[in-house]
C-alpha cells in the first residue's frame, strides 16, 4: 500500500497536475518516513489543543445553534475552566447541556406543545456536564480528583502557601510575575512521613486552581518490556502538554527515580533509563508551558541528586505531622464536621493529648470513637468523651519521634 502511494505521488505513473493530496492522522510517528519527505507530502500542520481564545471562538459558534441562558461572564468561565477541550469536546459537553436541560424539563412534567414552560439550557446544566465530559488527551490518563477545597485540609498554612506559590500564582497572578521577572519553581517535591496530607494537598492545589490533573504512582510506570516504560512516562508528559494549564503529580516518586548505581552492579537499567527520561523531560528541549510537576515521597533520601538540583524540583517543601495543638484542632475539625459530639467532648483537650499524632492518626482517632459508640448502642446519636478515650487506646502515633530528626538532616543536606 505504501508503496502504490509512494509511486502516485511521484507522479511517474499518474499525472496529478491539479491535485492537491491531503492527510491528516493522530499517529504522525506512525506514518512511513518515506511519506513524509520533501517531494512527497511536503508540508506538516499540527493542529494542536485550541488556546483560550480559539477555544472561546468555537464554543460561541457551537452555542449559537443552542438555546440557553449563559450570560457573557458564564460564557468566560466556562472558557476558563475547559482547559485541553478541543472541538470535539466542546461539541460534546454542549451536548450533554442540552441533554441535561431536557432530562430537568421532562422531571418537571413537560410535555410537547408547552413551549412557556420549557427550561432553557443554563449554567447548572453546564455544570452538570463539566462533570460528565473531560477533554480528549486526558482520557487515558486522567484520575477522578475529589473536590477537596483548602479547608478540608487542616493546618499546614505555611506548606498550603508554599504551594499556591508553585502551582496557582502561574495562573492566577501572572501578569504581577512578569512585573517583577520572576518565576514559579518548576517543579515540587512534598516530602514527610506518612499519613501527613501530601496528596490530599497537591488535589485540593489541583482542585482549587481549576487545573486539569493527571496523577500516577511511581511504580505503575515500570513494564517488562524495554522501552515501554519510557514511552509512557513520554506519553504523560506529551498529554499534560497537550491539557495545559495541567498538574502533573508523581505518588511514591521514590519508586520510579531512586539513584542512579543504588542497586550495584545488580541494579535495574530500566530504572535508569525511566529516571534519564524524567530528568529529560522536566528539564529538556521542550519546555514544560502550563505544566506544574509536583511530587511526593516519604523517602526522599533514595532520589537521585540530579533530580533535585535547581531547574528540575527547584522547591522542596517539608510536610510535617502537626507540631502545635491548634494545627490539630484544625484537623479534627474537619473530620468531625458531620459528628454530633457530646457535650463532654473538648476538642482542645483532645488535641492536647494527641501530640505526635499524624492527620491520617487523627482521622483513624474520629473513626474508631464514632464506631465505639455504634458499638455501645446502634440508637446512639452522638459520640462522647469516652468513646474517643477508647479511641485513643485503640490508635497510636504511627510515626516516631526520631523520624522529624531524619527529614531535617535530609533538608540540610539538600541545601548544602
Amino acid at each position: 500500500m505504501v508503496a502504490a502511494l509512494l509511486t502516485i505521488l511521484d507522479g511517474s505513473e499518474t499525472d496529478l497536475a491539479g491535485v492537491m493530496v491531503v492527510a491528516t492522522t493522530n499517529r504522525p510517528e506512525a506514518v512511513d518516513g518515506a511519506l513524509r519527505r520533501p517531494g512527497r507530502f511536503d508540508r506538516e500542520l499540527e493542529i494542536g489543543v485550541p488556546t483560550p481564545a480559539q477555544r472561546e471562538g468555537i464554543l460561541r459558534t457551537v452555542l449559537a445553534g443552542v438555546a440557553h441562558t449563559l450570560s457573557e461572564q458564564a460564557v468566560s468561565d466556562l472558557v476558563a475552566t475547559t482547559h485541553g477541550f478541543v472541538g470535539a469536546d466542546l461539541h460534546a459537553l454542549c451536548n450533554e447541556a442540552a441533554l441535561h436541560s431536557l432530562r430537568t424539563n421532562l422531571q418537571s412534567g413537560y410535555r410537547a406543545g408547552q413551549l412557556e414552560t420549557l427550561r432553557r439550557v443554563g449554567a447548572d446544566d453546564f455544570a452538570a456536564a463539566r462533570v460528565r465530559v473531560r477533554p480528549s488527551a486526558m482520557r487515558e490518563m486522567t484520575v477522578e480528583v475529589p473536590r477537596v477545597s483548602w479547608d478540608d485540609v487542616g493546618g499546614l498554612a505555611d506548606v498550603k502557601q508554599r504551594l499556591k506559590e508553585a502551582v496557582q500564582w502561574a495562573h492566577t497572578h501572572q501578569e504581577a510575575l512578569e512585573r517583577v521577572g520572576a518565576k514559579v519553581p518548576r517543579g515540587v517535591l512534598l516530602y514527610g512521613p506518612p499519613g501527613c496530607s501530601k496528596t490530599l494537598l497537591v488535589r485540593a492545589v489541583a482542585h482549587e486552581s481549576g487545573l486539569n490533573f493527571l496523577s500516577v504512582k511511581g511504580p505503575e510506570l515500570f513494564s517488562k518490556w524495554v522501552g515501554e516504560s519510557e514511552k509512557a512516562l513520554k506519553k504523560l508528559f506529551a498529554q499534560a502538554r497537550a491539557a495545559a494549564p495541567s498538574v502533573v503529580f508523581f505518588d511514591e516518586i521514590d519508586g520510579l527515580a531512586t539513584s542512579r548505581g543504588a542497586g550495584g552492579e545488580g541494579g535495574s537499567d530500566v530504572s535508569e533509563r525511566v529516571l534519564n527520561q524524567l530528568l529529560h523531560e522536566v528539564d529538556g528541549f521542550q519546555p514544560l508551558h502550563g505544566v506544574a510537576v509536583v511530587a511526593a515521597t516519604n523517602r526522599p533520601d533514595l532520589l537521585d541528586p540530579a533530580l533535585l538540583r535547581p531547574g528540575r524540583f527547584d522547591r522542596l517543601v517539608y510536610v510535617p505531622a502537626p507540631k502545635d495543638a491548634s494545627a490539630r484542632v484544625e484537623i479534627l475539625q474537619v473530620h468531625l464536621r458531620s459528628t454530633p459530639l457530646g457535650s463532654d467532648v473538648s476538642l482542645e483537650q483532645l488535641a492536647d493529648v494527641t501530640a505526635g499524632y499524624t492527620g491520617a492518626d487523627l482521622a483513624a482517632v474520629c473513626r474508631e470513637a464514632g464506631l465505639a459508640a455504634l458499638e455501645e448502642s446502634l440508637e446512639a446519636t452522638c459520640v462522647e468523651a469516652r468513646h474517643y478515650l477508647h479511641a485513643l487506646r485503640m490508635v497510636s502515633p504511627s510515626v516516631p519521634p526520631e523520624t522529624d530528626a531524619f527529614y531535617q538532616r535530609f533538608l540540610r543536606a539538600a541545601h548544602a
